[in-house]
């Protein structure tokens, strides 16, 4: 996509786009860069450290110690309380049961990290640079409103991208907001029956031990899940089209990309593919940046004729 842009630009571009991308390549200029990022993230935590607000992962934290955990009656005419399956709340376990500021340090750092380490270098600057703009406004400002709000959006498009290589991860979007789960409409197109295996058994598989040990919190899930399944969007959400529509256009292009091979799309369709989407969501898009790179982490294994990772028949060789 970057090529075919460039066919169309004028030489002058072409030439400023050369040296630019000469000067990147330095060595020097790669180390500065990455200590540049490195510090505008560590100033970003410290900052919303400092500024701690009681967003989405305030809720986390807070709802599991609510009973019961589940809110299964219809309140206001909106999506309340906590809404993601127990297996979430069981997996975090250890974290939540940490004092809120302990918690939220952890968190804050875990979703920090998650930023930089698919941002990569170059447009960590930039993203994190964002947080001393105070005028920052819309997809400006996302960065600084969704670190600060806490929600699980960044770790999903990180389960998106990482799915390509390691397939189970799509049981966390299964087990979350659930309808982004239809980026397994890749596999399904490219008939890579076993990464779709993969992703459905692990999500099978932790629904059963979580079944195991909280049964009665599955079964308020779903009727969490049904109660408010035709409810309005809350007033918050950035209102595009309802979910349905917004399903079919997902599944298009996930079709049109898994054809086509353009895996930056399957972020995009999760986000679009959520129940709603609040303006924190917009950070899912960073998701495209490793696969435009096409970072290492991103890749699918590739298998040799005898069935070996190729890259366990490399290091043999």
């Amino acid at each position: 996509m970057v090529d075919a842009a460039l066919r169309l630009a004028p030489n002058p571009l072409l030439r400023l786009y050369s040296a630019i991308v000469k000067a990147a390549g330095r060595r020097e200029v790669r180390l500065a860069a990455l200590l540049i990022a490195i510090g505008l993230a560590a100033a970003s935590f410290v900052y919303l450290m400092r500024n701690i607000y009681l967003g989405d992962a305030y809720g986390y934290w807070n709802d599991v110690r609510r009973s019961p955990m589940y809110v299964t009656t219809i309140v206001d005419g909106a999506p309340h309380g906590y809404l993601y399956s127990p297996a979430f709340q069981q997996i975090l376990w250890p974290l939540l049961e940490l004092p809120w500021t302990a918690f939220h340090a952890i968190w804050l750092f875990g979703l920090t990290t998650m930023l930089f380490w698919m941002s990569g270098r170059w447009v960590s600057i930039l993203v994190f640079g964002l947080f001393f703009f105070p005028l920052a406004v819309g997809l400006l400002a996302a960065p600084r409103h969704y670190l600060s709000s806490g929600n699980i959006f960044l770790p999903m498009a990180l389960a998106v991208v990482a799915g390509f290589r390691w397939p189970w991860t799509y049981s966390f979007l299964l087990l979350t907001k659930v309808t982004p789960g239809i980026g397994l409409l890749w596999f399904l197109v490219r008939r890579e029956w076993r990464n779709l295996f993969i992703a459905l058994a692990a999500t099978a598989a932790i629904t059963l031990v979580s079944f195991v040990f909280a049964p009665g919190l599955w079964f308020d899930w779903i009727t969490v899940l049904r109660n408010n399944a035709g409810n309005p969007e809350p007033g918050f959400a950035i209102t595009i089209l309802p979910l349905f529509p917004r399903l079919a256009i997902a599944a298009v292009m996930i079709v049109a990309g898994a054809r086509y091979d353009a895996r930056w799309v399957v972020p995009v369709a999760a986000l679009l593919a959520l129940p709603y989407i609040p303006d924190t969501a917009l950070i899912m898009i960073v998701g495209v940046v490793p696969l435009l790179r096409h970072d290492a982490w991103t890749e699918p294994r590739t298998r040799s004729p005898q069935g070996v990772p190729a890259a366990t028949a490399d290091a043999a060789a």
